[in-house]
């Protein structure tokens, strides 16, 4: 009777101790910030998804705001993060220029931090580690298909009537090293189109690109033809909106978006059209390696200095195998 009742109060305690360990590991489970801008906008979505799978994957918590263009709201945030105990930040930033502010606060509460997206330096101008693209090769991929097809389809022997549209965010400076690949790529493929580059600013939004491409093609009356590539698919998916929107045929555009995030929208009716293709990068794959390198860094590994990756050409003709990856509807 005795062994018994020993045995019991030794299982008993077994199992108690059992429950303080499982509590405490929840109670200081691993915790992460990730600050995200445009949170409605496709890329954003599939991109915070794919930092909450992994965190989940990893057995650590995140936290999660969509900060919109608020810049604000992005160093609220960022210190309510700060405050709430996490190890490490993933931020996309609203306005490259906050990259200082939340870089310093972040060395001063001694966590980590990622860029993701928009590289971000410290004041002395030192780097933050970043996971993206490079942005200028990106772009290059985006000269290259454009040089490729205007050549196929014979734009090159006569440009009198071609226009270049650089849909341009002159506030992102990872906007600007995507359109810098492009026309460089552009312009070794085919010299003499460097004169028929117009710059055309905008906010990085697709209604704002119809905008201005709208009025840029008022002011170039006698362009037949038009090439564009920008920063996203927004920026060249509007610029083709506005081509239709003015009567061209798809067959006189070319443009080449960069992410991916429209290709359901540009593909799926399986109509002609001038936006070409899209460098696609799939943004769940960034969110994951942001949410890797803070944790790697939080238990002992050096972070690196870049995670680049990888772009694939999504076409009319390759869309299919990729419709059902992007999430597509129909």
């Amino acid at each position: 009777m005795k062994k018994t009742i020993k045995t019991c109060l030794a299982v008993a305690a077994t199992a108690a101790v059992a429950l303080t360990v499982h509590g405490a590991g929840a109670q200081d489970k691993m915790k992460f910030g990730y600050i995200n801008k445009m949170g409605d906008h496709p890329w954003f979505v599939r991109e915070v998804k794919g930092a909450k799978d992994k965190a989940a994957e990893l057995g650590v918590n995140l936290l999660v705001q969509d900060v919109q263009f608020d810049a604000n709201l992005a160093v609220t945030t960022f210190d309510t993060y700060v405050g709430d105990g996490v190890k490490g930040i993933a931020v996309v930033v609203p306005d490259r220029s906050l990259g200082p502010v939340v870089a310093d606060k972040a060395k001063a509460a001694k966590i980590g931090l990622i860029a993701v997206d928009d590289d971000i330096a410290f004041a002395d101008g030192t780097p933050v580690a970043y996971v993206g693209m490079n942005a200028l090769n990106i772009g290059k991929q985006v000269g290259t298909e454009i040089a490729r097809i205007a050549k196929a389809e014979g734009w090159d022997k006569d440009l009198s009537k071609v226009r270049v549209g650089s849909i341009e965010d002159q506030k992102a400076d990872t906007c600007m090293r995507r359109n810098k690949g492009a026309e460089e790529a552009l312009v070794a493929a085919i010299p003499e189109i460097k004169s028929r580059i117009v710059s055309i600013p905008y906010d990085n939004t697709m209604v704002n690109s119809i905008d201005v491409v709208s009025t840029t093609l008022t002011a170039n009356p006698d362009a037949e033809k038009w090439i564009f590539f920008s920063c996203n698919d927004d920026g060249v998916l509007g610029g083709v909106r506005a081509t239709e929107n003015a009567g061209m045929k798809p067959e006189n555009v070319i443009g080449i978006g960069i992410d991916g995030s429209r290709s359901c929208e540009a593909f799926g009716a399986g109509k002609p059209s001038g936006f070409r293709g899209t460098m696609w990068l799939d943004s769940a794959k960034h969110g994951a390696a942001a949410i890797q390198a803070l944790y790697d860094q939080a238990t002992g590994k050096e972070m690196q200095k870049d995670y680049f990756q990888d772009a694939t050409l999504i076409s009319g003709e390759n869309f299919a195998k990729f419709k059902d990856t992007l999430g597509c509807k129909s």
